[in-house]
Order: structure tokens, then sequence, then C-alpha cells
């Protein structure tokens, strides 16, 4: 009898002993050991046997493999005792010989017991009664054998348990990592614990877990390799259907019937290969790929593709069935590439983009058709993303450059929008100017070329760039929107800019960057509410085409409108959600900065100092990239400075700005304000005549352009430096009933300030109103240190 069987089953002893002690004083029991294969029943078994015949008792022994003939089990016991009898004549013999003497009738393995020995072992119990008779059976979990028995639970040790019999085995108690990992590798089933602690030595026990697994692995090939041929598939099955396949779906899959499946699955489970019969896994600790080890490739493919196209057919979990396809060759059949995209779809919304773009590389060995193909490419690079967005950026790139036929026109202009939103701008013009023409996309997707920032450095042997201007004036949607910002920056005609900003979006352009651009040149000719329609829709459009490189440079757009207009809760919201759900580092650095930015500028207007300063900490020099994004930092690192008593700091960065936004020719100056920051600063450290230049040149660039809202912020930048409240008269008659709240109420505050107390009650009460309404804090405190009291 196996002892380390027993370790842990005292509540079994117990009660088996307490029933052999009742055989030797005349009563009987009926008892039944109920527990999976492994989990030392057979050994409980053996102990009721051996205390019976200690104490005197006859003892009859048969085990359910007798039954593989009817009534095998009842000719296996009565042979003990040299008779023939069958049925209710065997029966009858027994009672009269256990009035005689007790008598223990044990039968292990009573649930491989046909039904008429089941039926016979079901009598004699009822009998048993009337003499000195124990019946026990061993059985599993599922159906007993003696419905009226009582039961005896045995299930796998838990941690201490195996502590317990690794302390037996070892002669000291082995350390808390070692249990922990025994118990992880076997589930506490003995019929793998224990020849896994056979092959334990010292190096183990000094190693704990990490030299287990080698000992696991060598304990495990050992079991596979000696199971019959059909139980090693049917395992092959299970290690590759996993849990969620049904019992009777792993059947059809098992094509070998000699081995039932029944007797397969508790072969398995015996080899502590298996968890149970009813929902057979493999055991922790085993993994698939070595059960699968040494199995032909064409065999194992084969078998996963059986295993998919049943999973597909019987509504198995399509997560499960894409699992299955990652180990099938291709198949070519319509409901493959679907599924895969559908799961690949629901890995990303849980947050799991590594797994996506496993099932769409798996999906991309399909044969499809150039649509799909270019499709499946987009939404490989848009998973990427997260985990490898370089490799991302390299994959779009060469979808743009590759020649396709027309009707990918639109997935191409997608994989463009999320090339630029991604922000590596050099990347951008490099491929942009080598992009030849694809259909009707060429003109489309090459128009972004003119507002990527320059790169630090070009790729010589991608050759010269030479894509044409862009012009003046088009008719195509996708090109307009980037036409209008290039004239919106220059600052030129606010009549044709707002004519191609418009046509972006009512056409509306396929490109979401077109639009994205229009919705900036409008802003920039004081058609707020127009350009945070348009934003709207292009978050909500990018959201659902899943271009998420796209979404948070629409959102940051969409916060710095509002912040125009004084819906600052509205744009803080706005930057909170981009860096949430699209974390910084998977922009590139060239356009990173734009958010961080945007953060600062929004924080001033709400008197966050703290917070605007530990923005701009926050983002080192290796995390900021050039151009624009880094122009648009240094701009609001100017504004920060200004605010916080540090013109010197305030000039030198408008300086910088202005340098890059003139050789770019950008000179308009609702684009970026520098120059009303550069010419506030000169003033506080007394270069008057520089800032006194600096606003006429603001004026005369803002007449030009023609927008009221830039007009006015010159008037009051002149007005700051210069003097003289006519420039304030005009700053506040152009902004009457402007988009641009805050700055309105700037110019009222500065007007009551210059009028003085007695002349300035309706100036300051619109502006507290204002300012309340903006929930801008600095402007709020500004008015009430003029006399301005709420309510008043």
């Amino acid at each position: 009898m196996n002892r380390d069987a027993l370790v842990g089953r005292d509540g079994a002893l117990a009660q088996v002993e307490r029933s052999v002690r009742m055989l030797a004083s005349g009563r009987s029991s009926v008892l039944e050991i109920c527990g999976h294969r492994g989990t030392g029943r057979t050994a409980v078994l053996d102990h009721a046997v051996v205390l019976a015949r200690r104490g005197g008792a006859t003892v009859l022994t048969a085990a359910g493999e007798c039954g593989t003939t009817t009534g095998g089990v009842v000719a296996e016991l009565m042979s003990q005792l040299h008779r023939d009898e069958r049925g209710s004549a065997a029966i009858g013999h027994l009672v009269e010989l256990a009035r005689a003497t007790p008598l223990l009738v044990a039968v292990d393995d009573g649930e491989l017991l046909d039904a008429e020995s089941r039926a016979w072992l079901d009598a004699l119990a009822g009998r048993a009664v009337r003499a000195p008779m124990v019946v026990v059976v061993v059985a599993d979990t599922f159906q007993p054998v003696l419905p009226g028995a009582t039961t005896i639970p045995l299930t796998p040790l838990g941690r201490d348990g195996v502590s317990a019999l690794a302390t037996r085995r070892f002669g000291r108690e082995p350390d808390e990592e070692l249990v922990r990992a025994l118990h992880e590798h076997t589930g506490g089933r003995l019929s793998v614990l224990c020849p896994l602690l056979d092959r334990c030595d010292e190096e183990t026990l000094r190693y704990g877990g990490d030299a287990l697994a080698d000992v696991f692995a060598a304990v495990t090939r050992r079991a596979v390799r000696s199971l019959p041929a059909e139980a090693a598939e049917l395992l092959r099955v299970i290690a590759v259907c996993g849990p969620s396949f049904p019992v009777d779906l792993m059947g059809v899959l098992y094509r070998r019937r000699t081995l039932s499946l029944g007797r397969a699955l508790e072969l398995l489970v015996c080899a502590g290969l298996v968890t149970d019969v009813e929902k057979p896994q493999l055991l922790p600790g085993i993994s698939s790929a070595r059960v699968l080890e040494g199995m032909p490739a064409e065999v194992r493919d084969d078998l996963h593709l059986r295993a998919a196209r049943l999973g597909h057919q019987c509504a198995v979990a399509p997560s499960e069935v894409a699992r299955l396809l990652a180990g099938a060759p291709p198949v070519d059949e319509p409901w493959v590439v679907p599924l895969l995209r559908a799961v690949a779809r629901e890995e990303m919304d849980d947050g799991c983009p590594a797994g996506a773009a496993g099932h769409l590389v798996r999906a991309l060995a399909e044969p499809v058709t150039p649509v799909v193909r270019a499709e499946l490419v987009l939404e490989l690079a848009v998973a990427e993303y997260e985990t490898a967005p370089v490799a991302a950026d390299r994959r779009l790139a060469r979808m743009l450059l590759e020649t396709q036929p027309p009707e990918c026109a639109d997935v191409r202009l997608a994989a463009a929008d999320q090339l630029w939103g991604r922000g590596d701008a050099g990347l951008l013009r490099r491929t942009l100017g080598a992009v030849r023409a694809a259909g009707g996309d060429h003109d489309s997707v090459t128009a972004l070329y003119w507002i990527a920032d320059d790169a630090p450095v070009e790729i010589p042997e991608l050759g010269a760039l030479d894509i044409a201007e862009i012009p003046t004036a088009c008719d195509n949607p996708d090109r307009a929107g980037t036409t209008a910002w290039m004239c919106a920056s220059q600052g030129v005609d606010i009549t044709r800019t707002r004519s191609l900003a418009n046509l972006a979006l009512t056409a509306p352009a396929t490109m979401l960057s077109s639009r994205l651009f229009a919705c900036l040149a409008l802003a920039t000719a004081d058609d707020a509410a127009e350009a945070v329609a348009g934003l709207d829709a292009v978050v909500e459009e990018s959201r659902e085409k899943r271009l998420t490189a796209v979404v948070p440079q629409a959102l940051v757009m969409r916060a710095k409108v509002r912040a125009m207009v004084g819906d600052l809760d509205a744009a803080a919201a706005d930057l909170e959600e981009a860096v949430a759900r699209y974390p910084l580092g998977n922009l590139h650095l060239d356009v990173r900065p734009i958010i961080v930015a945007a953060d600062i500028l929004v924080c001033v207007e709400r008197g966050r100092l703290d917070r605007a300063v530990a923005l701009r900490a926050s983002l080192t020099d290796d995390w900021i990239g050039f151009g624009y994004a880094r122009t648009f930092f240094t701009f609001a690192c100017a504004v920060l400075a200004l605010v916080t008593g540090d013109p010197f700091e305030a000039v030198a960065r408008a300086d910088e700005c202005g340098r890059w936004m003139l050789s770019r020719q950008w000179v308009n100056p609702a684009a970026l304000p520098w120059r009303s920051v550069a010419a506030a600063a000169l003033s506080m450290i007394g270069d008057h005549e520089r800032a006194a230049g600096v606003c006429a040149k603001e004026l005369e660039l803002a007449r030009r352009w023609g927008a009221p809202s830039a007009v006015a912020r010159a008037h009051l930048s002149c007005a700051a430096v210069i003097g003289g409240q006519e420039h304030l008269h005009r700053a506040v008659e152009l902004l009457t009933g402007s988009p641009f709240r805050l700055l309105r109420a700037t110019a009222l505050l500065e007007l009551a300030q210059a009028a003085g107390p007695g002349a300035s009650a309706a100036e300051l009460k619109e502006a507290g109103e204002i300012a309340v309404l903006c929930r801008s804090v600095p402007l709020i405190a500004r008015a009430r240190g003029l006399g301005w009291e709420p309510g008043a």
C-alpha cells in the first residue's frame, strides 16, 4: 500500500477505520469512496482491506476493469470463493458467509462497471444489513455506484497537504516557494505529485520553483510517452482546444475509437495530465506546446484547422476560434478573415493591442482582395501603435509607397491620416515626397506634404523631393482644407480661406486631417462655431474609424478652439481624454509637445499656475521634437514666463517662436500671437522702442488678415505698450458679439482700468459675468480688484 497516498486523508481514514471496527462488532455499512483518479482513492480502499484482514474478516476484492464482460465483477468475487453462482444466488451465498464470519467486499474503479454489475452490487448493499458485511466501492464524482451509500469524498491536496507529503519525503519541511510551485505544477494530484517528488533532489530543494519546472517538464514528457496512442491523440486534442470546447466537440475531433472517449479521459486524468473528465483541460503547469512537441507539423496544422472549423460551426467563442486559426494554415474560406477582424477589434477595445495585432497578422496570411488587404494593413498598424509605434509608421509608409488599384484610395487616405497623426514629420515628408500616382488619391495624400514640419535629417537614398506646389485654389475637398490652413498661416485672403475651409467641411473631405486644418483655418477667421462643429464631427468619425493617432490630434485642436472661445472646462476635458486614452509615449516627439502646451495655456487661463509650471517641467528636451510642436510649446512657455514674472525668459521664448514662424512665412497673428507676448515682455524690461515696433507690425499683419479678434488683440498690445484709450475702445468695438469671450473680457477690463472706477461700471459688470461664465479665475480676480462684485 502506498503510504504517501494517505497523507492528508485523515478524515477519510477515520471513517474507514470506524466502519471496519463496527464490522468486527457485527454491524454493517456501505461506503463509496468518491474522487477523481490521482486523489489516493485506491490507497484508502487498500487501507480498509488491510484493516479488515487484520481483524479476521473475509475480504473479497474486484475492480471495474473486470466488467469488460457482462456481470464480470460477480464472477471475479465468487471465483475467490471457488464458487460459480450468479445473480441472487451469489448474493444469498455471501449473506450466509457473512453470518458465519465478518465480510468486506471491496470494488475499485466502480465507474467502469457494466450495468449488470452495478445492479448486482446495489442489491448486495441492500442485503448487507442482514449480516455483518461492509461493501465499499471506489467511484468518480459524476455518477454514484451505490446511491444509498455513505460517501467519503477525496479531493486533490491543498498546499498544507502538499507540504506534509514533501516533508515526509525529504525529512524536513520545504520552503513556501517550493510548496507553492509543487501545488501549482500538480494541482495537488497524487498521481503527478508522487512521481515529481521521486525525481526531486537537494538541488531542487535549494532552488525551489525554477529547478522544479525542469523536473516537472521531464515528468510530463515521460507521462505523455507512456500513454497509449489513442489517449495521446486525445491529449493533443485537449491541448489544442483548451477549456472552451465541450467534451462532445472534443470527441468529434478524437477520431480513433478503439479506446472510448470516457476511458481515454480517465487514463489522462490518472496520468496527471488532465484536470477531470467532465471539463477536461491540461493540468496547471503543463503547456500545450510541451504536449504538441514532436508532433508532425502537417498533423498539428490539420488538427488546428479541424478544431477551428468545428468551433466556428458549433458557435464556440470567436476569440477561441481565432486562437485556433493562429496555428492553422491559410484556408481561403469566407468566414475566416471577418472573424479574425472582429476578434481583433474586441481585443483592442479590451486593451490588448498585442493580441489584436496577432489576429490581424494571421488574417493577412489569407488570400484577400486588394481593398481588404489594405484595410488589414491599416488595422494592424493601428494595433501596433500601442506596442511598436515606429514599426506601425513604417508599415503605413510602405502602404502609401506601394502601387495599388483605385478602389484602395479611401483606405490609403485613412493611412495617410494615421501616419500624419502619429507625428513623425520627417518620415511623413519623405514618404509623401516619394508617392507616385496611384488611382485618384495622389493629390489628396501629397497635400499633407506642405504642412508636415521640416525634418531634422533627410535620408539621401530616398532621392530628391519633387512634390508640386499646392495650388491656392482647388476643387478637391481633401486638398482644400490643407490649402485653407496654408492661406490662414500666411495671413492672406480671408475670404478664400473661408471658402476653401467650407469646401473641405461641406463636401466633405475624405481625409480627416484636411478637415482638421480647415477647422483651424475657420477659427483664425473668427468662425469659431463652425470650427467646433467640424471638430466634433472629426472626433467622432476618427473614433468610429479607430484611427487612434488622429483622435488625440482632433481632441487637442478642439481644446484649443474651445479655450479661445472661453469654454475652459470643456477644453480641459478634451486634453484629459487625449492623455488618458492616448498616452504621450505613443505619439512621436515631433507632436507630443502640442498636448502639453495646450494644457499649459488652458491652466494659465484657469489660474492653475502650479499645474502649468509642473507641466512645463515634465517635458524634457528628449521629449521635444522639431517643427510646429516645439514652436507651440515654446509659445506656451513664453506665456507662462510672462504671467509668472520672468519677462526675459518670455522675450527669449517669443523670439524663438518668431524665428520658426517667419522661416515658413507664417506671419498671421491669428495663427500664433507670439508678437503680443514679445511686446508685453519687452515693455516690462524697458525696451519700449522694440516693443512699439513689434506692436505696430502685429497690427499691420492683423489688419491685412482682417479677422476682428486678431486686430483687437493687436490693438490691446498697442494699448499696453504705446498707451492711448483709442486702441482699447477699438478693441472693445471689434470684439462686440465676438465668440472669443475671454479676449473681450480682457479688453473690457483694460478699458475699465484706463477709464477709472467712475466710468467703468458697465464694462466691469460685463467682464465679470464673462469671467464667471468661462470660469476664468485670473479674470474674476482682476475684475474684483477693479471694484466689481458678483451679483451687484
